[in-house]
């Protein structure tokens, strides 16, 4: 039994009621009017599942008890989700679907292989068995690559559990979507950056170490380079811009700057570290880290160190002060990617964790 701690989820708890974790916030008062984002609430049960084995697991249990129950309500009869409901209780789909189910399936495999109740565990296996067709669908990079996590994370309790769906999609994203489209100033898998497009090396690092093909390594340490060529400045990680984006003929776009790009660029860099066993990956972890810390081009702090709660997005004027279920959950992920072996440790006793 570890006796770690759990950060401070303050807000992340006043974010959540009765029926899961509300989307959007008025600084740090919840909007109840915003209603629910199944992605969200995905999200929030892979952070429980994730840090299920430190001292403070009791109160992660019941909150991820309220996520799995929610996504439970908007599971299809195809095992996928809808996509959101809102304050009155009425179902919707408006997200990219595939980009959902992705998500469901990285919370999924994060359950199963955790400490949460049993019973969770096994309901969370029976319907990964009912969502895994929905992987040979999952045709665009970022979907692909959440799904590939997922297999990775399953296959480190299961070893050769669907390898064969994991060679398909790794193959998918080097044949048809990276060769394609790299040139010798883009090597990327599509002409356009998608959000939390970090998440698409980091798949193939797990495809490596799943799969032992070099070719997939080769791949993730040149498209990873490329990431820490464009996304640094010196130490600094200046993320791509959410109003305008960036393209192959387009400059990156500065704001607004998006908490869930820097906690895929974490991420990324974190499992890069472990696969490759290349320390630098970890240094580079670490100062992207140090984003929500006011190690950004604005020199602003991005999280409220009273509750926990981090702000939407560094925007040209400064921080938004809403403090949303997406950006909140993104910065605790962050934190438990920085942990030993994805897990939330001492290091993140206190809201703002010393890293470095």
């Amino acid at each position: 039994m570890r006796t770690t701690t759990s950060p401070r989820l303050d807000h992340l708890r006043r974010l959540t009621d009765s029926h899961g974790v509300i989307h959007s916030a008025q600084e740090d008062f919840p909007n109840r009017f915003a209603g629910y984002d199944t992605i969200e609430n995905a999200d929030a049960l892979r952070l429980c599942a994730l840090a299920s084995d430190t001292v403070d697991a009791d109160k992660l249990h019941n909150l991820a008890e309220t996520y799995y129950a929610f996504l439970n309500r908007a599971r299809r009869e195809d095992a996928g989700l809808l996509h959101h409901c809102d304050a009155m209780g009425q179902w919707s789909n408006h997200a990219n679907d595939v980009l959902v189910q992705s998500t469901l399936a990285r919370a999924l495999s994060a359950v199963i292989v955790s400490e949460l109740p049993i019973k969770m565990r096994l309901s969370a296996a029976d319907w990964w068995r009912e969502l895994l067709a929905h992987a040979d669908h999952a045709r665009s990079p970022v979907a692909a690559a959440n799904w590939l996590m997922a297999i990775g994370l399953l296959r480190d309790a299961d070893p050769g559990k669907d390898l064969d769906r994991a060679e398909t999609l790794a193959s998918w994203l080097v044949e048809d979507c990276y060769y394609p489209i790299r040139s010798s100033d883009w090597e990327w898998f599509e002409s356009r950056w998608a959000p939390m497009a970090a998440y698409i090396p980091a798949a193939l690092w797990h495809a490596y170490t799943m799969l032992g093909e070099r070719r997939y390594a080769g791949v993730a340490e040149v498209t990873t380079s490329f990431i820490i060529d464009h996304l640094f400045e010196g130490e600094t990680l200046v993320p791509v811009g959410n109003r305008g984006g960036w393209s192959r003929n387009t400059s990156k776009a500065l704001f607004d700057q998006l908490p869930c790009e820097v906690c895929s660029m974490v991420e990324m860099l974190c499992i890069a570290e472990h696969s490759s066993g290349n320390s630098v990956y970890q240094g580079y972890a670490n100062n992207a880290s140090r984003w929500f810390t006011g190690e950004n081009i604005q020199g602003e702090l991005m999280i409220d160190d009273q509750e926990c709660g981090c702000y939407d997005a560094l925007t040209v004027t400064g921080p938004d002060h809403n403090q949303g279920a997406a950006a909140t959950i993104s910065y605790l992920l962050t934190l438990a990617a920085l942990s030993v072996g994805s897990q939330i440790t001492n290091a993140s006793v206190n809201c703002v964790a010393p890293v470095g």
